[in-house]
């Protein structure tokens, strides 16, 4: 296992935890703690010395520490050393055949063949997981073709081991959760789309273009960025994706999974102008949410370096306010926006990542109206460099 790495960014810390394969951000209260644990100091020795360099009480030291090593043992006791929930990891290359392991728990039901790259592929899921899988890949079905029977399997199965991925009968993936299963099969088809490219990191995040200049929109689900995003593409920008974006480690282009444009419900009347084909698309139950998946006519499989990066939120009632982000900042909402580095996370790539940072332009974009979020983009991108 690589020893721990910790890096400075701004006026905070970077940390690598290779046990739990996690960064963490410390300011720098959390950075000493941190390099006295690995001293060995116990938690009431580190409180002593608190005590002493910030000439605290003993009692108002030892709350800090315990509030600082608390936020520590939160991370590792949320991410079971075992079980990586990077979508770029997990336990993958394993050789053991299916067929030597047991039964499965259910007939697996073809639910269609698609192309992704060079690669045609069957569809194949069981029990649970045909409704689930089949509501996945449905964001993919401009992707389908002609049933292709000699096709290699791609199978989704969930049984007495978890969850797991098969390729060709070989066991490539095997977790605990839906979310990692569904982290494996995004790694996967992103391999296929983009071959011979190494990655440096995966984003669950927007990503458009104009004119050669693109912009990641990292963030969580129901924030409103495939909303922006959807509005941006309506009015002339290219669509890269609004799911998982990967990173290229050598230039820092964008590089998406293939998806269609998901729209919520809740953005169906004020999209119907630039989208008139929603009323009639097909409305999908996904995650407790009604969505409509969009082809979108402008596309592009792979964008440049970001010119800048972007975390839109949507704020009702409120002026559309643009705020720039520091490094440290930008790198602390990634991490909480679900970015992963590819695996396994080495000290290049955690340099390489420090530099992406520290060198592309961050904003949080806080709106009301899209028009006036389009203004304030458009301006950004015309002074960015």
């Amino acid at each position: 296992m690589p020893p721990h790495k910790l890096f400075q960014l701004d006026d905070g810390w970077v940390l690598y935890r290779p046990e739990i394969d996690r960064l963490m951000m410390l300011n720098d209260t959390g950075k000493m703690v941190w390099e006295l644990l690995n001293a060995g100091y116990e938690q009431d020795e580190i409180a002593s010395v608190f005590a002493e360099h910030f000439d605290l009480s003993i009692e108002q030291s030892f709350a800090d520490v315990q509030e600082v090593m608390a936020g520590l043992n939160d991370l590792v006791h949320s991410v079971s050393p075992s079980v990586n929930n990077n979508p770029a990891s997990g336990f993958v290359g394993l050789s053991t055949p299916i067929d030597e392991r047991d039964n499965r728990s259910s007939q697996a039901a073809y639910c269609g063949t698609f192309r992704f790259g060079n690669h045609s592929v069957r569809l194949h899921l069981h029990g649970a997981l045909t409704s689930i899988g089949s509501t996945f890949f449905s964001r993919f079905r401009h992707r389908a073709i002609a049933d292709i029977e000699d096709a290699p399997i791609l199978e989704l199965i969930n049984d007495s081991y978890g969850y797991r991925l098969s390729f060709q009968d070989e066991l490539i993936a095997e977790v605990e959760t839906l979310t990692e299963l569904l982290g494996q099969i995004s790694k996967r088809l992103l391999d296929w789309e983009h071959p011979d490219i190494n990655f440096l990191a995966y984003f669950h995040a927007a990503a458009v273009s104009r004119d050669g200049q693109s912009i990641l929109l990292p963030g969580v689900s129901g924030i409103g960025k495939s909303t922006l995003t959807a509005y941006l593409v309506g009015h002339g920008f290219a669509y890269l994706g609004d799911d998982s974006i990967a990173m290229a480690m050598d230039d820092w282009s964008l590089r998406p999974l293939p998806t269609q444009l998901s729209l919520k419900s809740g953005s169906w009347p004020i999209l119907e102008l630039l989208y008139p084909e929603l009323p009639l698309l097909q409305t999908v139950h996904y995650y407790g949410r009604d969505v409509r998946y969009v082809q979108v006519k402008k596309t592009q499989s792979a964008g440049c370096a970001p010119s800048l990066m972007l975390f839109p939120s949507y704020a009702p009632d409120n002026n559309t306010l643009v705020r720039p982000l520091t490094p440290f900042h930008a790198l602390m909402r990634l991490l909480d926006g679900n970015m992963y580095l590819d695996h396994p996370a080495t000290e290049t790539k955690l340099e390489e990542l420090i530099r992406f940072v520290e060198q592309t332009p961050a904003y949080d974009l806080s709106y009301a109206d899209l028009a006036n979020a389009k203004s304030a983009i458009e301006e950004l991108l015309d002074h960015a460099e």
